[in-house]
């Protein structure tokens, strides 16, 4: 085994590899893993998918929040005892500038790589350090052409989805949300619900918006308010709300779904997928949001990974099996408190 820091002073790039530096090329089967952030630990299995399907190849983290972390040793030499299978490599790109993303090292890491995956962090710096850039192409090339296993955690999710939050305005926070759902709910036409299309767009999320930490940070609302935005925002292919569809991943789990659209659900917590049910009753611009439908706005199935022998989950026909069904909303009537609603299926 080998390990290896390659950086430089005048190159910002820091580059940590675990394992052989000889390149190998064994072929991989397509999965694609959209995780909530947190501990990784918790969705083992997920990660032990993914590691099968790229062979015995080299992976490859993709990381812009400044921080090495600590993927390498933890899949390489398999410490908590997953049992993971073996790997060639592991090498973690620290990205800090679109520099970086233009160096020839992470480019060709990345051109070689059979497993890539997305840390988290704030997504902006993601998008701006990253989108445009040769890096930019290779992931794609990657993920949609090579269709090598992928995955994302926390702001890497987000950028898996076909829309995305940008992140990139400062509006206000509050400690329950981390997001500021309630300004967002209040004006989800103002600039800081700023959304964008197509960075990665694995196959069968088209159309679709993906959040992480979702129940743990309340985020029920906040992407609810995303999907309005999306139909605000008059994107062309989008014409109802029922185009609208979106993923909310918790903390400690993830969704891993092969290239026919059927996944299955890892973790201690749940996935949860929404389609919209009823048309929108108000979006504009200084008035609060207003998605009511009778209570049944928006139609979500949640599969928690605690059931997943017994669960699954198809992208391509957006229904579900071992998971439970409700609805939500938000009701706006009342401009000053806008609230959101949640109410279970009765069967």
């Amino acid at each position: 085994m080998n390990l290896c820091l390659l950086t430089s002073t005048a190159l910002a790039l820091e580059i940590y590899r675990t394992g052989h530096t000889e390149d190998v090329m064994p072929p991989t089967s397509p999965l694609v893993c959209l995780a909530g952030g947190a501990s990784d630990d918790a969705w083992a299995d997920g990660w032990r998918e993914l590691m099968l399907k790229a062979n015995g190849g080299d992976v490859v983290i993709i990381r812009a929040d400044g921080r090495r972390g600590g993927y390498e040793p933890w899949l390489y030499d398999d410490p908590d005892h997953h049992k993971f299978p073996k790997i060639n490599s592991v090498s973690s790109l620290v990205i800090s500038s679109v520099n970086d993303a233009n160096q020839d090292r992470a480019i060709n890491l990345v051109k070689q790589a059979e497993l890539v995956f997305i840390a988290g962090g704030d997504q902006y710096n993601y998008l701006r350090f990253i989108k445009g850039t040769r890096l930019h192409e290779a992931l794609k090339k990657a993920l949609n052409e090579r269709k090598v296993p992928f995955g994302g955690t926390s702001a890497g999710t987000a950028l898996l989805g076909d829309i995305h939050f940008t992140a990139q305005h400062e509006p206000p926070t509050d400690e329950t949300s981390h997001a500021s759902i309630e300004n967002m709910l209040k004006n989800p036409a103002e600039k800081g619900v700023s959304l964008d299309r197509g960075f990665l767009k694995p196959y069968f999320l088209e159309k679709v918006i993906t959040d992480s930490h979702f129940s743990q940070r309340n985020r029920q609302a906040r992407l609810i308010t995303f999907m309005a935005r999306a139909l605000y925002n008059g994107y062309s292919d989008i014409q109802s709300t029922r185009d609208i569809k979106a993923i909310g991943a918790d903390e400690k789990t993830s969704f891993c779904f092969n290239d026919k659209g059927k996944g299955k659900v890892y973790g201690e917590h749940s996935i949860h997928f929404l389609i919209g049910n009823y048309p929108i009753e108000r979006i504009r611009r200084d008035h609060t949001l207003h998605w009511f439908g009778g209570g049944r706005a928006v139609k979500v199935y949640s599969i928690s990974g605690t059931h997943s022998a017994h669960s699954e989950f198809d992208l391509k026909t957006w229904t579900g099996t071992g998971g439970e069904l409700k609805y939500w909303s938000i009701d706006g009537s009342r401009e000053a408190t806008p609230f959101f609603i949640n109410v279970p299926f009765i069967f």
